[in-house]
């Protein structure tokens, strides 16, 4: 982001500051057990309400939908830059498929959207969790922890560390992401007009919109930490598609499952349909759980 900021804007001087963030920290726990994805954020909008940073670059599905960790209402998501590959990835030397993999196969993920749809295809399957940074989990399948891991592609993408020898996509068909998967989201000061202006240059409109209409289902839905949630809008020249499925609140299946289309510029409908869709199929009562 800094790299593209200074080419777009000539004589400009973006400085880089790092943040260990709770999620990063903690790896020994799963993330709904401790207060979900606003782990990855909450040092982050501090840092901007404590005026130490400027703007913040989010994994867009890290950002808290419901349940925040931080009063963020003197924050603003100024740009959305275009997304990245939004599928998963199966990381294995034994397998090209889920369903190419050993019976009773061991799969580490630290997602409960993942694991719901893992087992609805593979019930056999032993999925476990797994946290740290992409380096750490891949440590753990060299070792011989896992059979295999599943990881976002976007993620390996931007850390250059995505290998076709024994990484594969997984097909949104068969697993669907998480709402905001494979987009960044840029945050400032809502006060902060000049630097709202500098990143509306990296805004996709398109991204921006997917995004939001993802980031309503699980509203709409009141999902937050413990609810397995796997959301998708994409364009289609000129009509959106959005699919939805839900899980158990405990990562388990059943799932029930919905999608939608319309027009662009009315994505609305298609966003109604799709919440009164699951809602028939009883997706409220599996993310209430028992």
């Amino acid at each position: 982001m800094a790299d593209q900021l200074m080419r777009l804007h000539p004589g400009l001087r973006v400085e880089l500051r790092i943040y260990r963030t709770s999620g990063d920290q903690i790896v020994d726990r799963p993330l709904h057990e401790l207060g979900g994805k606003g782990l990855f954020t909450k040092e982050l909008q501090r840092a901007l309400l404590d005026r130490q940073i400027d703007f913040a670059v989010h994994s867009y599905k890290d950002v808290p939908v419901t349940m925040p960790l931080v009063d963020a209402s003197g924050l603003v998501m100024a740009a959305v830059p275009p997304r990245l590959d939004p599928r998963d990835v199966l990381v294995s030397s034994q397998a090209r498929s889920i369903e190419d993999l050993p019976a009773q196969a061991k799969v580490g993920t630290g997602s409960l959207r993942r694991r719901c749809q893992l087992l609805a295809r593979r019930s056999d399957l032993r999925v476990s969790m797994v946290r740290g940074n992409i380096d750490t989990r891949l440590r753990k399948l060299r070792q011989g922890e896992f059979d295999a891991v599943i990881l976002a592609m976007a993620g390996l993408q931007r850390a250059q560390l995505f290998e076709a020898q024994t990484m594969t996509p997984i097909a949104a068909e068969l697993m669907l992401p998480a709402g905001g998967q494979a987009a960044l989201a840029l945050e400032c000061r809502k006060e902060d007009h000049r630097t709202q202006q500098l990143l509306q240059s990296l805004h996709d409109p398109v991204t921006a919109q997917c995004v939001e209409l993802e980031r309503a289902v699980v509203e709409a839905l009141g999902g937050d930490c413990h609810s397995p949630i796997a959301v998708l809008a994409t364009r289609e020249q000129d009509q959106l598609h959005l699919r939805c499925v839900v899980g158990a609140r405990d990562g388990q299946p059943p799932l029930v499952s919905a999608q939608a289309r319309s027009p662009w510029n009315t994505p609305r409908q298609a966003l109604d349909d799709v919440v009164q869709q699951l809602r028939r199929g009883g997706a409220a009562e599996l993310l209430r759980g028992p």
